[in-house]
């Protein structure tokens, strides 16, 4: 039996947890946010997953210490990173307003026509588009930009490993995203390597316009890039008949319980 969705989950009288200060805490606020999604299905669930599913394996690498650069340094930007999602989901859920590529992802929630990759596709525009730039001038203002680089671009080895197993995860799922992989083998895993490299880029881009400015100026700034972020997500949510159409046949035979949604494809 399919299970509603339900975008709103935290009471209005339930406090918003403390930014995260640490990966461990950032984890826990995650699995409490798909925990909550399992239990009053909402598709927050599904970006959730594969957000904690990243963060894990970033923790890992931090662990290991044989990937990053400046591990500690790596650990500041994950924090910083993932405070702005879970800031814009507390703000949303409390009846607030966040920015608007969060707000466009999230008003998405309650919509019965997007597929999950939409979904996915939404979060990841939102956070990796703008907040990423921004939590990267952050932890490294100024001429601390530059040495973090290259362990900004090492994460892409991280994030395109998950590309395959969030496939097969979405195939069983959406038998028809499966069938359409069948067809064109590359064509799914250009779509997500494409939005992930772009999105990095972008970020990137964005950071290094902030870093070199005291955070006072970055307002209208980050409000500019906003607009055009969400622009992007209005695309992804619509893009236009031809594709739509498409769209609306994979939708089809798409599942509808959300919470075993979340499930199968959150590992």
């Amino acid at each position: 039996m399919s299970l509603p969705a339900s975008p709103s989950l935290a009471p209005a009288s339930s406090p918003s947890p403390a930014p995260p200060t640490t990966i461990d805490q950032v984890i826990q606020q995650a699995n409490d946010i798909i925990d909550q999604s399992l239990r009053k299905p909402s598709r927050i669930g599904y970006f959730t997953a594969l957000y904690e599913r990243v963060t894990v394996n970033v923790r890992r690498a931090i662990v290991a210490g044989n990937v990053f650069q400046d591990n500690d340094r790596m650990a500041r930007l994950d924090v910083a990173f993932a405070s702005r999602f879970l800031a814009a989901w507390n703000t949303w859920s409390s009846g607030g307003t966040p920015t608007k590529s969060w707000k466009l992802a999230f008003d998405a929630l309650d919509q019965d026509s997007p597929l999950i990759l939409q979904h996915l596709l939404l979060g990841m525009n939102a956070h990796i588009n703008l907040d990423l730039g921004i939590a990267a001038a952050t932890v490294a203002p100024g001429p601390q930009l530059a040495a973090l680089k290259e362990d900004f671009h090492r994460i892409n080895a991280l994030l395109s490993r998950l590309v395959a197993v969030i496939e097969v995860e979405l195939g069983e799922v959406s038998p028809r995203l499966k069938r359409l992989e069948a067809i064109s083998p590359d064509g799914e895993d250009a779509v997500f390597n494409f939005a992930m490299d772009a999105a990095r880029e972008a970020a990137w881009l964005l950071a290094e316009v902030l870093a070199p400015l005291p955070q006072e100026k970055w307002g209208p700034l980050i409000e500019a890039h906003d607009q055009v972020v969400a622009d992007l997500g209005k695309l992804i949510l619509h893009p236009g008949a031809l594709v739509e159409g498409v769209l609306a046949w994979i939708r089809a035979a798409e599942s509808n319980d959300v919470a075993y949604n979340i499930q199968v494809t959150g590992g």
